[in-house]
């Protein structure tokens, strides 16, 4: 992936897999290993069965997962996304007790890209301040 067209176009189809809750789609991104990290629950996956088990914990606790990607820069084999996750949680856990909980917060990626386009990394971050602050509201 070399042009803004090519890394839009690769964005555009990774939000709607994640929107759509598509298990397959999201994995098809990704090399066949990878560092993918969620820091700030601290999830991890280093192989597709192994995020395979993060997005069916995702989906599960929040079945109307939906990501807005509202910009990003690209760089050399890596492209920066601020997005919004938002969705309706049940989770118990995590300190949490929720019951379709509404929320929404604002998510930074760096994703580094292989030459053929492929996901070699995720690393995502969010203030974990504002989403508990919003699950006990």
């Amino acid at each position: 992936m070399k042009t803004q067209e090519d890394i839009k176009g690769f964005l555009d189809a990774w939000q709607d897999a994640w929107s759509t809750q598509d298990i397959d789609g999201v994995l098809s991104f990704f090399a066949e290993t990878f560092r993918f990290e969620d820091i700030p629950i601290g999830l991890h996956a280093a192989n597709k069965a192994e995020m395979r088990e993060v997005l069916e914990t995702t989906f599960e606790g929040v079945p109307n997962f939906k990501i807005d990607i509202l910009e990003y820069k690209i760089g050399d084999g890596f492209v920066v996304t601020k997005w919004t996750q938002s969705g309706n949680m049940t989770v118990q856990g995590y300190g949490l007790d929720l019951n379709d909980h509404a929320y929404e917060v604002v998510t930074t990626s760096i994703i580094g890209l292989s030459v053929a386009g492929l996901i070699t990394s995720v690393s995502d971050n969010w203030n974990a301040g504002v989403f508990y602050q919003q699950s006990t509201a």
